[in-house]
């Protein structure tokens, strides 16, 4: 990991409301994707998550608007091998 000091005027939007998508996977490979909005913070998304989890691993997502469609930023969790 590298860290390093930042100037924050470099940041020119800020998504207050962003959206989240849940991708839960069983151990033979099957996802189940869910998107998440109106939420208080990723601390909310995370404990449903969890909830919602039975046993199966999740990856979790900030979902974002781009010029080409939407996109995804991975912030837990990793997709299984081959997918």
């Amino acid at each position: 990991m590298k860290s390093r000091t930042v100037d924050p005027r470099y940041v020119n939007r800020v998504d207050l409301e962003p959206s989240y998508r849940v991708d839960f996977w069983t151990a033979a490979g099957v996802a189940e994707e869910w998107q998440l909005t109106e939420v208080a913070d990723v601390t909310e998304v995370l404990a449903w998550a969890e909830e919602q989890a039975d046993g199966r691993a999740f990856v979790l997502y900030a979902e974002f608007i781009h010029e080409g469609g939407h996109g995804m930023i991975r912030l837990l969790g990793q997709e299984p091998p081959g997918v």
